[in-house]
């Protein structure tokens, strides 16, 4: 089933980026809706009776897999997000929906092609609610339901506390305007880094396509999703907590691609610090600030508590009194002294106050009035993979586009 996901996304994204290379090398435009999710669909049906394998799978399960790329591709024109990639071997996923397709009944749920298989509920099912699809994913050795309900839910009144900033940092994970203890993410200790890197030597060692190596791929990616998860966990409860119990929350918009690039440099211009800024690069991830900046996003949301997003120069150079700038103002990593008003203070508890009270950035929005409208960067269309041949692709103007924006053979 998920492998059938996987393919049926590989292929048709392949399809599209060629077919519009095509049309763009032809000096043409592809006719509207010669992409669209009902052309990609009726093309499905077509490859089910040329490819027999493709109906051991749900077709429920194919067709979310369509709109799930419909979709990929209309948040990319929108500038949302980058252009789709394809799906990688032990990716495995997929999601079913229409009530003859599924069902749940207390631990236990019924899936296409499988039918009733036992689960560990972790939450009961909202009462009175209708259930719309169930999604079925694999994480390592293990596999996990989640069942997307719709119901009604109580509208909770805005929180009173007083607003709160925040700063995100390495030393300290999360430091605070107000007299709250900063906040330190349960990162992996040097014991665990320790037992990661022999892991990872321990499959490198072993044979290429071996049962030795493969087991101890998993013994890795079992230990790097236990620290992942106990960050995550983390990230969870203090959010929460946050978006419960203050009004205002102001937050740095940080861009941690650009923070965490790589600084080797070209040929010409090499780096400098390299090793240093890896080690940064690694510290800054290890923290997941951008898992807790999108975990408060949808939780403020929700609770109606309004997150201001603030631009992030300079804060930690910047007096919280009197907001004057330089770098003379942090002569080293915990203190902060200003040189102009003499202003002393713990450097991160400084740089959280100096976020509360400067102004907003220009594209910072509140939370509860909508999202922000960021471009990610990311591959264009332009920029094709290289694929493998494919004698069974079908034949020009058979998936609702024409011959002549097909790609050559």
């Amino acid at each position: 089933m998920a492998g059938a996901c996987r393919w049926a996304w590989n292929h048709f994204l392949r399809f599209r980026e060629e077919a519009y290379l095509a049309a763009k090398a032809a000096g043409g435009s592809l006719p509207k809706g010669a992409f669209s999710y009902v052309a990609n669909a009726k093309e499905l049906t077509r490859l089910r009776t040329r490819r027999p394998w493709l109906k051991e799978a749900d077709i429920t399960g194919l067709q979310q897999a369509l709109r799930d790329l419909d979709l990929a591709y209309a948040r990319f024109f929108a500038g949302e997000a980058g252009h789709p990639g394809p799906r990688h071997y032990g990716d495995d996923r997929y999601r079913v929906c229409g009530e003859a397709s599924f069902g749940v009944d207390g631990d236990w749920v019924r899936l296409p092609k499988l039918g009733w298989v036992r689960f560990h509920k972790s939450r009961d099912l909202p009462t009175g609610g209708r259930l719309l699809n169930v999604t079925a994913s694999r994480e390592g050795a293990d596999w996990f339901v989640s069942c997307c309900v719709e119901h009604s839910v109580a509208v909770l009144p805005a929180p009173i506390g007083d607003p709160i900033g925040i700063d995100l940092g390495v030393t300290q994970s999360v430091a605070f305007s107000d007299a709250t203890v900063p906040f330190q993410m349960p990162v992996a200790s040097r014991t665990e880094e320790r037992f990661a890197r022999r892991l990872s030597r321990q499959v490198s060692r072993k044979t290429k396509g071996s049962n030795r190596r493969k087991r101890a791929i998993e013994r890795l990616a079992k230990h790097r999703r236990h620290l992942a998860r106990r960050v995550k966990d983390a990230a969870h409860k203090l959010t929460t907590q946050l978006a419960s119990t203050r009004s205002e929350i102001h937050v740095e918009d940080l861009r941690l691609r650009n923070m965490t690039a790589s600084a080797k440099g070209t040929v010409e211009e090499p780096g400098a610090s390299i090793r240093q800024k890896a080690g940064l690069n690694r510290r800054l991830l290890a923290n997941a600030h951008g898992q807790t900046v999108r975990l408060l996003a949808y939780k403020c949301a929700r609770s109606g508590a309004k997150l201001v997003f603030k631009d992030p120069a300079y804060t930690s150079q910047e007096c919280a009194e009197c907001h004057h700038v330089a770098p003379e103002n942090r002569p080293s990593q915990a203190v902060f002294r200003c040189v102009k008003c003499g202003h002393q203070d713990n450097a991160d508890h400084n740089a959280a106050r100096a976020v509360l009270t400067r102004p907003a950035a220009g594209q910072a929005v509140a939370a509860h009035r909508g999202k922000r409208k960021t471009a990610r960067k990311g591959r264009g269309p332009d920029e094709v993979r290289t694929h493998p041949s494919d004698p069974g692709l079908p034949a020009p103007g058979s998936t609702g586009i024409p011959a002549k924006a097909a790609p050559a053979a």
